[in-house]
């Protein structure tokens, strides 16, 4: 014989409802937890990026050159170590260098040329002055004949001495005049070819000063930092073109690193110098640093030439530095603690309606409460009035 066991529809529906009241009981439990006016610590944090920065370094730029323009030949890796003396930038020398066997050779044809003709000078010179003394001896002669009373010779041959006296003194005038003109004349073509000269050696000091100052040398021991492009929003690179007085790397003083970060127009006034801050390095997520605001630009800017978005430069004190970790460059969150407010009334922000004239609280019942808030943050309200310490609140 079986034995058959009754169906019993009314403790099966007994046993789903008290279930289902089990289940439900639970949800709202939670839910009036967390949705429940509570005092606590009130902390409204505002996120803002940024990266490491040197406040002080020595900079590497475009030199003073005789075109305005160049393009990178080579540039260190940015992050580099570099030792001083080292090669750090190579602007391109073509321009120079093309013609840098034309300047050497038009300074030693300058030399030769000088050389050649000083010489032709000496004996030319030389010889005049030769002419001077030869022309000297013969007027001293003549000046003795002439000196021989006409009462010993006879009157024909004292005639004849003092014509020859007279065309003696006349030479040696000439002569002198030729020898004082030779002196004036070598002189003057003399400082022309040396100014000749002068000149092309200055074009080339101009160009092995130039070749030589395009590679930028590292003036001490340091880690290289890459400089922005101008307006493409990215570190230079080999092949971009410059221009005189561009920085193009530093040397950072490792001592002065600070966090440079921007602060949207929009949130002005959110932030203030002195307020504390949390930076974590975006390379080391599991480390962070403290630090204060040191200061907040007066202007807001454009982040960049291609960018119509504005933003307020802040500056990050940091309160100790890793050597370590920190490197210039090192991109950042900055969590600003803008304000903390101990014992504060709190209300769940899901609570609260704000699409009315005046923020409005629903109660777990289902009513709502007009109340009047303080700050907000995004998972809190300050309550000033309309709601007590302990009520349960509903979803808004």
């Amino acid at each position: 014989m079986t034995f058959v066991r009754p169906y019993r529809p009314y403790a099966a529906l007994a046993l789903a409802l008290a279930a289902a009241s089990c289940f439900s009981g639970y949800r709202t439990e939670a839910d009036a937890k967390a949705l429940r006016v509570r005092r606590g610590t009130f902390a409204s944090d505002i996120v803002i990026t940024g990266e490491l920065r040197a406040a002080r370094g020595e900079e590497l730029a475009v030199p003073h050159l005789p075109q305005w323009q160049t393009t990178i030949k080579w540039i260190a890796q940015d992050g580099a170590e570099t030792k001083q003396g080292d090669r750090v930038v190579e602007l391109d020398n073509s321009t120079f260098s093309t013609n840098l066997d034309a300047k050497h050779q038009a300074v030693a044809q300058a030399q030769q040329e000088l050389q050649q003709k000083q010489a032709e000078w000496k004996a030319d010179t030389l010889d005049k002055q030769l002419d001077v003394e030869r022309k000297r001896a013969d007027y001293d002669k003549a000046r003795l004949d002439a000196g021989v009373p006409k009462e010993i010779v006879s009157a024909r041959d004292f005639n004849d001495r003092q014509i020859k006296y007279k065309r003696a003194e006349v030479e040696l005038a000439k002569a002198i005049d030729v020898f004082k003109s030779q002196k004036t004349s070598v002189k003057a073509d003399g400082d022309n070819l040396l100014l000749n000269l002068s000149k092309a050696q200055r074009e080339l000091d101009i160009a092995d000063r130039a070749i030589d100052e395009l590679i930028l040398r590292a003036p001490r021991n340091g880690i290289v930092v890459i400089r922005d492009h101008p307006w493409e929003g990215r570190r230079l690179q080999e092949g971009d073109s410059v221009f005189i007085g561009l920085a193009l790397a530093q040397l950072p003083d490792m001592s002065s690193l600070q966090v440079e970060a921007d602060l949207a127009d929009v949130d002005d006034g959110r932030i203030g110098a002195g307020m504390p801050v949390t930076i974590v390095l975006d390379a080391y997520p599991n480390i962070s640093y403290t630090g204060r605001v040191a200061s907040i630009s007066a202007v807001a800017q454009e982040s960049s030439r291609t960018s119509l978005r504005r933003a307020f430069r802040v500056i990050v004190s940091l309160d100790r530095l890793d050597a370590v970790r920190m490197r210039p460059g090192l991109s950042s969150r900055v969590v600003v603690h803008a304000m903390k407010q101990q014992a504060a009334l709190l209300a769940p922000r899901a609570a609260i309606e704000f699409s009315g004239a005046k923020p409005r609280a629903h109660l777990a019942g289902g009513k709502s409460v007009e109340v009047i808030l303080g700050a907000c943050n995004a998972q809190e309200c300050v309550v000033k009035s309309g709601l007590k310490e302990g009520e349960t609140l509903g979803h808004a």
